[in-house]
This record gives C-alpha cells, structure tokens and sequence, in this order.
C-alpha cells in the first residue's frame, strides 16, 4: 500500500495495488478506483484536511493527540 499526499490539490491518494485502473466511482468527497474485477486499486480523498478535520472530532482524545498535534 502507498499513501500520498498533493497538498496543492487537496487531495490524499491511497493505493492498494498496482494493477491498472479500469473504472471509477465518486461518493461525496472519494472516488473509488478499481481493477476488471472490481477490485479496489486506490482511493482518493478530496478536499482531505477537511475530512480529516471532520473525522479527527469523532476520535479518542488520545489519537487525537498523538496523530494531530501542532
């Protein structure tokens, strides 16, 4: 797996595999790449920091610390 991050676009990419992409759907602020089989190849995250920032409210406070700390 490798996670990379383009901070001009906003934009967190995960990806799963290495096999080429074949189809793509969007759900809200993802979009969802997958292999002939419909298999997950990668995920992106749109507009990421306010995801994350969204997601990060719903966390322990001791995740919070550890991982989002300034």
């Amino acid at each position: 797996m490798k996670i990379k991050y383009y901070k001009e676009d906003d934009i967190l990419v995960v990806r799963f595999s290495e096999k080429p992409i074949d189809d793509s759907f969007e759900v809200d602020n993802a979009i969802l790449e997958v292999d002939k089989e419909n298999a997950p190849v990668a995920l992106e995250i749109l507009r990421a920091s306010k995801f994350f920032n969204i997601a990060s409210k719903s966390l322990p406070k001791q995740i919070k610390q550890k991982f989002f700390a300034i």
